[in-house]
């Protein structure tokens, strides 16, 4: 009885032995995640296991992702990383962990990756036309890692007019309209979303923000007439008046008027970068 303790005892040391040594083997190593092969050839040679094939490049990725070490550099596994999330979605359209680990990790990563992460993104919001989520990760793809706001504006518009669409899709089309220059869709969300509220104190916040997007629309009338008069864009948006407009308007409070020449964007102020 003595001697069988002894050997199980014996037995636990050297499996706590090993598995310390492989560990800090696997620490001292760089990890690498090797590209899978293209999903055209795996659905060709795995027939009707591709959706196994599927799940097990998933599980090889995340096993990989979750032994980073911090501060590992993520540039050196973007693009292995983007096809296996291309090749497991499109092998197996329906599976939706994929679609989360993607948004997690590619959009962080650089402009580049996170195109990548929103063409992976098309191929679940074909799979899921009903599900929310996959276009609001779109449309943020778009406005804050790609810096694109009126292509974010699209794809929220897109996303508000789903039957039970959450309100928030019909504002971000209309913020993100005014940001990337075109006002007048940002002023047609918003009268959209006013048509179709009923609680009076949200639609009199609709109707304040509608008659600045009307005087930032004015704006760009006037500079749409100077160009067209000038054949350029004036300097300042000073030039405008007295011949084109009687004065700029005062658009203060929750917005501001930004000329870049020729853009003129409607902005949101982030009341709390001015707090600091």
């Amino acid at each position: 009885m003595l001697l069988r303790s002894f050997f199980f005892s014996l037995l636990i040391c050297l499996y706590g032995v090993v598995f310390f040594a492989q560990e800090h083997q696997a620490r001292s190593q760089s990890p690498i995640l090797q590209i899978a092969l293209p999903a055209n050839f795996q659905k060709i040679t795995t027939g009707y296991l591709f959706q196994l094939a599927a799940e097990m490049l998933f599980i090889k990725t995340s096993v990989f992702l979750g032994g980073l070490q911090p501060g590992f550099p993520p540039t050196t596994y973007a693009k292995a990383l983007g096809n296996n999330f291309e090749v497991m979605t499109t092998l197996y359209p329906r599976f939706i962990d994929p679609y989360f680990f993607c948004q997690a990790f590619l959009p962080n990563i650089s402009r580049e990756e996170a195109s990548k992460a929103n063409s992976i993104l098309e191929t679940g919001i074909n799979a899921f036309p009903d599900d929310f989520i996959f276009r609001f990760f779109y449309g943020t793809n778009y406005f804050l890692a790609m810096d694109e706001p009126l292509k974010a504006a699209k794809a929220f518009g897109e996303a508000a007019k789903m039957p039970n669409a959450p309100l928030i899709f019909g504002r971000l089309e209309a913020l993100l309209s005014a940001k990337g220059g075109d006002i007048l869709a940002g002023l047609i969300a918003l009268k959209t979303m006013l048509a179709a509220e009923k609680d009076e104190i949200v639609r009199a916040r609709y109707q304040h923000e509608i008659e600045i997007f009307e005087q930032a629309k004015l704006v760009r009338e006037a500079l749409t007439a100077y160009e067209v008069k000038h054949n350029s864009s004036p300097g300042t948006l000073a030039e405008l008046v007295p011949e084109f407009l009687q004065a700029i308007p005062d658009i203060k409070d929750s917005f501001s008027l930004v000329y870049d020449p020729p853009a003129l964007r409607l902005e949101r102020i982030d009341k709390r970068a001015g707090s600091r």
